[in-house]
């Protein structure tokens, strides 16, 4: 079961996320999201429900980063359950919440739990490094170069 949810993550990643804005988005949606999916990012977003959720999840990844790309570092599976580390590369080129475009490239890292039911993800808890992201935006100062 572990290495079989294994796949399924790599395939998703590729399939969905790496994809870009492509026809058949909503198939692929439906092939590897439970009609019940969750997202926890909080306190940084609400929780997203369903996959109208998780559908508005990456088409503003594409709008904010129109060459978003996640590299998969690690994954540990047990049970249901798939840790993945990863790392999120892309030009800033559309707004990121309340932060306009700025043109920087920026790549940082995220940490997820996904739980795999039935061969979907049916919850996505998400912890990503904003503040290195706020800090490759120029938002926040980096201590490293003062």
């Amino acid at each position: 079961m572990s290495e079989q949810n294994k796949v399924i993550v790599r395939r998703l990643f590729d399939e969905i996320w790496n994809a870009g804005p492509c026809a058949g988005l909503d198939a692929k949606i439906e092939e590897f999201y439970a009609p019940d999916y969750v997202a926890d990012y909080r306190p940084y977003a609400p929780l997203r429900r369903g996959r109208d959720g998780i559908r508005g999840m990456v088409e503003r990844a594409w709008a904010t980063y129109p060459d978003y790309h996640e590299d998969l570092e690690q994954l540990v599976a047990e049970g249901d359950k798939v840790a993945v580390h990863l790392t999120i590369s892309g030009t800033q080129l559309g707004n990121l919440g309340p932060i306009p475009p700025t043109g920087k490239k920026v790549r940082y890292q995220e940490m997820l739990i996904l739980t795999i039911r039935d061969g979907q993800v049916s919850h996505q808890r998400g912890i990503p490094d904003n503040l290195h992201l706020l800090r490759q935006l120029g938002l926040v100062p980096d201590p490293g170069n003062p």
